[in-house]
């Protein structure tokens, strides 16, 4: 079997050389990496993940816990997962991909093989933040952190800005009438996209109702498209809605089979906005569907650089935000 040792003899380095043209951990000459490489190549060297983690004592992986309520991964979710492996590849970390379901705790507070962890979905003083902290485990989270704390690091989204442009949209095309289907109670992001809402309204001097705005639980609603089915069944019944506010493209398609079925035509009696954006998913629904781009891939990428900077004791931004873009489609119309 061929070790490092054999690759650094034939290629006239030292093994800490050769380990870094695979590690990538410091940089190395062109001439001398590539000198590396094919060395390496004519030995038929494979660098041993095992191996390099017991000589830096580190298991040179990332834990990505992802909360969910569906059965299946979101394309927000997948693309947040291509952003987080392929910052690490680009690293030399391998990821460890564990799907949660919501209010799990049990499995946050499970002591995984990882040197750091990225985590989703925070919360209003959130226990899983405050396991992280007690046992020392350097983590990162996509989302806003609660107010209180001040030092935990996290990418997120301009998300009480983008539901603030997404309310003008709509008002100003004649929509004072808007149910937001938001995020699960408690949530960060669930706080600051209602509180965006509301600046929308009060910039135009109409009247927020926060009745209006109606939460994803988890003990009613099986799967996202649940939650925006039966929640247009029931709420139509109250009042008849000119606009809605989806929280993902998922919930936006529960909404539209609910219409359907009461004969509800989008977008000419109700406009419809979710804030994701599936562009296979809106662009092949009738009508197509007006959304919000989050950018999910930047998130993962953006999550996973500053976790791995944090990991080699080097300087990183305590946050990063990733502003999102309204893309319009076909799902909203004017009120004339």
């Amino acid at each position: 079997m061929v070790t490092i040792g054999d690759v650094a003899k034939a290629a006239g380095v030292s093994k800490s050389t050769v380990s870094n043209v695979f590690s990538k951990k410091r940089p190395i000459s062109k001439e001398v990496t590539n000198r590396v490489l094919e060395v390496a190549a004519q030995l038929n060297y494979v660098p041993n993940h095992m191996a390099r983690s017991l000589a830096t004592k580190k298991t040179m992986i990332i834990g990505l816990k992802m909360p969910t309520i569906d059965y299946e991964l979101s394309s927000f979710e997948t693309k947040i997962i291509d952003g987080v492996v392929k910052k690490c590849s680009e690293k030399s970390y391998r990821v460890l991909l564990d799907r949660i379901y919501e209010n799990d705790e049990a499995s946050f507070a499970s002591h995984d093989p990882v040197d750091g962890v990225i985590l989703l979905n925070p919360r209003d003083e959130d226990e899983r933040i405050r396991q992280y902290k007690r046992s020392n485990t350097p983590f990162v989270i996509i989302g806003r952190p609660d107010e209180k704390d001040n030092d935990t690091k996290y990418v997120d989204n301009n998300n009480t800005e983008m539901v603030k442009e997404v309310g003008e949209y709509l008002i100003a095309n004649g929509h004072t009438d808007i149910l937001f289907l938001n995020a699960s109670l408690h949530m960060t992001v669930a706080e600051d996209r209602k509180a965006g809402l509301k600046k929308a309204y009060e910039n135009y001097g109409v009247p927020f109702q926060e009745d209006n705005v109606i939460y994803n639980h988890q003990n009613r609603f099986k799967t996202s498209s649940d939650y925006g089915y039966k929640s247009l069944l029931e709420k139509y019944k109250e009042k008849k809605y000119t606009a809605i506010i989806a929280d993902t493209d998922r919930v936006a398609l529960g909404v539209m089979r609910a219409a359907r079925e009461l004969k509800i035509d989008i977008p000419n009696d109700l406009s419809l906005i979710a804030l994701s954006n599936n562009e296979t998913l809106a662009r092949e629904i009738n009508p197509r569907l007006t959304s919000t781009e989050l950018f999910p891939e930047k998130l993962g990428e953006e999550a996973a650089s500053i976790l791995i900077t944090t990991l080699h004791d080097d300087l990183s931004p305590r946050s990063k935000i990733i502003p999102a873009k309204l893309v319009i489609r076909d799902s909203c119309k004017k009120i004339e």
